[in-house]
């Protein structure tokens, strides 16, 4: 005699090996923790410096080459993660991940633009021309760069594929 009721048992059993490969999953598409030290490092970089730059100055400059430095780490994990046989995907496929990943990019937005716009506000009217502006900025963009660095760390590390997964309380 063949049933096609399951028990709850079973139900339940089912239920956590599918929550058990979709964590392996995300374990495996989560980047080495090298890695994700590089890139946060470098978006606290960018923010920084984007924050702090005034025309031409080298700020900017900091601000190309840390951008450009992100999108080819970037590039690099992915494409290593596909050799290793794991399509990374760029986008995530649901519709609460990709509300998740634009609430991430209005929450940078939103940190650039006010350590920007306080850095702007909070220099000194006088300045020496031609000294490196290190010692005349306010805290703003240090504070806007290391809110943005530890925020990159610790949503890549966990949320690698942007995906909002409900985690277990008791791990």
């Amino acid at each position: 005699m063949y049933s096609d009721q399951m028990s709850s048992a079973e139900a339940q059993a089912a239920l956590a090996t599918i929550e058990k490969a979709e964590s392996e999953t995300i374990a495996s598409l989560r980047p080495p923790l090298w890695l994700i030290t590089m890139i946060s490092l470098l978006c606290g970089i960018f923010t920084f410096s984007f924050a702090a730059t005034e025309g031409e100055n080298h700020w900017a400059l900091g601000a190309w080459l840390s951008g450009i430095a992100v999108v080819l780490l970037v590039l690099f994990w992915m494409y290593s993660a596909r050799l290793l046989g794991v399509r990374a995907p760029v986008l995530p496929p649901s519709g609460s991940g990709k509300i998740f990943l634009a609430l991430q990019a209005l929450f940078y937005a939103v940190v650039l633009f006010v350590g920007r716009g306080a850095t702007l506000w909070g220099r000194p009217e006088t300045r020496l021309e031609g000294d490196f502006p290190i010692a005349d900025l306010p805290l703003a963009p240090y504070i806007a760069a290391v809110i943005v660095s530890l925020s990159v760390a610790y949503l890549t590390y966990k949320y690698p594929t942007n995906e909002w997964v409900q985690q277990d309380a008791s791990k």
